[in-house]
């Protein structure tokens, strides 16, 4: 049996309301349920999990800009040299294809990389209290 993913769209990096629309996916929610992981002790890293995974294999040229919203809080800013944050509420023509489509990312790399940023440690990520 295969991990399970989080599935990072390239398209998402061009709409505002891309990446679950910055909500927590619930892919995500039951597989911390199931490893007595408490998901409320940290925040899902979109910016982290895009940045480390998905921009690295898009094969276009994509910067990317973190944004405080309570939308999609990570966007492409250009796309081969082209400013394409008109596209983030759907206006200015055609979006550009960004390959590949997709890309997986295993659970355990999600928590790793939200333990990372909120600075937990792999021993704290369990529910209850913390050891003494």
């Amino acid at each position: 049996m295969t991990e399970p993913t989080v599935t990072l769209f390239s398209s998402d990096l061009l709409s505002k309301w891309g990446f679950n629309d910055g909500d927590t996916p619930e892919s995500w929610l039951h597989w911390c349920e199931t490893q007595g992981v408490d998901h409320n002790a940290f925040s899902f890293p979109w910016a982290a999990l895009v940045r480390k995974h998905l921009v690295p294999a898009i094969e276009q040229d994509v910067t990317v800009l973190e944004i405080l919203t309570m939308h999609n809080p990570i966007r492409a800013q250009t796309v081969d040299g082209i400013d394409v944050t008109q596209l983030w509420r759907g206006g200015g023509g055609g979006a550009p294809t960004l390959t590949p489509e997709l890309v997986e990312v295993p659970m355990a790399e999600v928590l790793r990389l939200a333990l990372e940023e909120t600075g937990l440690s792999e021993a704290r990520r369990h529910r209850g209290p913390s050891p003494r």
